[in-house]
């Protein structure tokens, strides 16, 4: 382990494609730029397509370290670097976003003074080309009730946090599921250890990025599963009860994605899952609309 107090690892997980070199190499100066702490870009390029110049670029850089694998998503590429960390302290970035100047130095200096906790976690920006807005706002009192909190807003943006790299182990990122990683995450910190609050921004988190697989349809049909994953966290009644109704309605969405391109099998399937699933009553009427659509005429 490096024992310099100051030095931290930032896990910058992306698929290198060529299309997005420039946003890739914004992050990465973003984090460069980081003053009061010794900041390590730890560039995890993970599955296929990726651009074998860009990956040379950064591999060439002795500022960074790149570590390349098959396996591909968030989840994977963050078990990776945490596996390799070497520092007192970790954080992520995605490689779209970016740290705003001060953020690390901000963060080392709360744990720092709070032995107890094993994260900060701190406001951010969210950037779409109306503006900045904040991501938690002002009548989100995370700090009084965080799990409460976050089932009205999700206040972890990606690169909003840092954690003690000796009290999160790997396994903290090997239930992660591929979609809704960072409310896994929140909450996977708020059943095993104590965190911190802090209001101020300090992460822009890019909303209207070409190429952003949360938008993908992909990423659509599989939030059912990735709420399911959430369900397997040690969490108390009323908060499970919100996520389980929350799987029906990701079910049901998914029946109607799959309606509206045709494939009327899938939204079959889709629709009697979301009736199995607690609430799932609600979407009875939807059947209806199901079967006239598959009646022949």
């Amino acid at each position: 382990m490096n024992h310099d107090a100051k030095a931290v690892t930032v896990i910058i997980p992306t698929r290198a494609l060529r299309e997005r070199a420039a946003v890739i190499r914004r992050a990465i100066d973003s984090v460069l730029s980081q003053a009061g702490v010794r900041a390590v870009p730890l560039i995890v390029v993970n599955g296929t397509g990726r651009d074998p110049e860009l990956v040379q670029a950064m591999t060439s850089d002795p500022r960074l370290r790149v570590l390349c694998q098959e396996e591909a998503g968030i989840p994977a590429a963050l078990r990776a670097g945490r596996q390799v960390l070497d520092t007192p302290w970790f954080a992520d970035l995605d490689d779209d976003d970016l740290f705003l100047p001060g953020a690390l130095a901000l963060r080392v200096d709360a744990l720092e003074k709070r032995p107890d906790c094993c994260a900060v976690i701190t406001n951010g920006y969210r950037r779409s080309a109306a503006g900045d807005v904040l991501n938690a706002p002002d009548d989100l009192d995370v700090e009084a009730d965080p799990m409460r909190a976050l089932i009205r807003r999700n206040w972890l943006l990606p690169g909003g946090y840092l954690c003690r790299t000796e009290a999160v182990e790997p396994a903290a990122f090997e239930g992660m599921p591929r979609y809704l990683e960072r409310t896994y995450f929140a909450l996977w910190l708020l059943t095993h250890c104590q965190i911190i609050w802090l209001k101020q921004p300090t992460v822009v988190y890019h909303l209207e990025t070409p190429q952003a697989e949360w938008r993908s349809r992909k990423a659509g049909l599989a939030q059912a599963d990735a709420l399911r994953q959430i369900l397997t966290l040690e969490l108390p009644a009323d908060v499970r009860a919100v996520f389980r109704a929350r799987v029906g309605r990701a079910c049901h969405a998914a029946s109607d994605r799959e309606y509206r391109e045709g494939a009327l099998r899938e939204a079959w399937r889709w629709h009697l899952r979301s009736l199995r699933e607690s609430g799932g009553w609600r979407f009875l009427p939807y059947s209806r609309h199901l079967l006239r659509a598959s009646l022949p005429f």
